[in-house]
């Protein structure tokens, strides 16, 4: 996206340039012009305004997804382990990952080979809890 908008940039400068020859050829011509060259000149730059505007704006969202993107892989790496160690430490019944989890997981650049729990009855969850000292 960054590329069209750097495209459309340099399109933009030449459609500039192109104008102003026109405006000189057809003036010496002429003597006058139709339309006003210098309207549609200043609707150009301002054009010209947006487009570099949206180019930083798509410059800073990216940062923004890539900080987040990054802050949500420590922090589902950390859960894991988390839930790894209560599992290694509990008698919960450990399965794998599904097909989509496992998919999930790779999107998101963590380890896919982490089970998960299983609970076989709702007063484990406070057991789970109280045999991992380390949380």
């Amino acid at each position: 996206t960054l590329t069209s908008f750097q495209k459309s940039e340099a399109d933009l400068d030449y459609i500039e340039r192109r104008l102003k020859l026109d405006f000189i050829n057809s003036t010496a011509e002429n003597g006058s012009s139709a339309e006003n060259p210098a309207v549609m000149l200043e609707n150009l730059k301002a054009v010209k305004a947006k487009y570099s505007l949206l180019c930083s704006e798509v410059k800073d969202i990216a940062s923004a997804q890539k900080e987040s993107m990054e802050a949500i892989r420590t922090s589902l790496s950390g859960i894991m382990e988390v839930i790894k160690h209560c599992q290694e430490t509990s008698d919960a019944e450990v399965v794998s990952l599904t097909e989509l989890e496992q998919e999930a997981a790779a999107l998101l650049g963590v380890a896919a080979n982490s089970p998960k729990t299983e609970v076989r009855h709702p007063s484990i969850i406070f057991d789970q809890f109280s045999l991992c000292p380390d949380l």
